[in-house]
């Protein structure tokens, strides 16, 4: 049996009958069983695809990761799918939950990751939360953006490996810590594909964040301490 849901802000509302409208400007998850997809609107918002990955990723725990995972993106949708649900598409576009929600209910932040040279044990890189905007970003260094539900990990062409090492950690201990799923994207500097769109999409849109400073002091245990520092 096919269910089709649709997603409105940070919850999964399943849709009745045998056709749908579907929104450009929305997120549905479409379930056979064997089988998730993820339809994305062709206007969707970063906030609405990274609570689809999130819940469809969800679905799939709760059968213990049987089903397969696919996305899906309108006017690209291939056969098996067309096949499975019947739909048009309609200019329409529901609140997605970063366009109504205090900033202050989650946390939003982002962080600079850069050493000034590259070390044999990896230690010498320091992390400090810097505002989310595109002017923070620099080609020398790491960015990870924690968007709650989507962290973004953006490097810069001339930064390093220990960078691109401490980068890729500091978004798995965000992962971890927080008890969430969040999708996790790595992007390229000046690749040019959606995923860098939504990136600078997401920064656009969040704004307001807390000073503080993430320090690397062990490097074989990467542990990383916050303490509060002046301006």
């Amino acid at each position: 049996m096919v269910k089709v849901f649709h997603i409105e802000g940070k919850e999964l509302k399943e849709l009745e009958g045998n056709e749908f409208e579907f929104y450009d400007g929305d997120v549905y998850i479409v379930d056979n069983g064997d089988t998730i997809y993820i339809w994305l609107g062709k206007d969707s918002g970063i906030d609405e695809k990274g609570i689809g990955a999130w819940l469809s990723h969800k679905m799939d725990l709760q059968r213990r990761g049987e089903p397969i995972i696919i996305t899906v993106t309108q006017d690209e949708e291939p056969e098996e799918f067309l096949e499975l649900v019947k739909f048009r598409v309609v200019d329409a576009d529901t609140p997605g939950f970063l366009r109504h929600a205090k900033l202050d209910m989650v946390e939003y932040k982002m962080y600079k990751v850069e050493a000034d040279k590259q070390t044999r044990y990896f230690d010498k890189a320091t992390v400090k939360e810097v505002p989310i905007s595109q002017d923070s970003l620099e080609s020398d260094d790491v960015f990870v953006l924690d968007g709650n539900d989507v962290i973004y990990v953006w490097f810069g062409k001339n930064c390093n490996i220990e960078e691109r090492r401490e980068g890729s950690k500091l978004a798995q201990l965000i992962d971890k810590e927080k008890h969430r799923f969040p999708v996790v994207y790595y992007v390229e500097e000046g690749e040019g594909g959606k995923r860098e769109k939504a990136f600078y999409e997401l920064l656009d849109k969040l704004s307001e964040i807390k000073d503080s400073v993430v320090s690397v002091e062990d490097s074989r245990e990467m542990k990383y301490r916050v303490f509060k520092y002046e301006k």
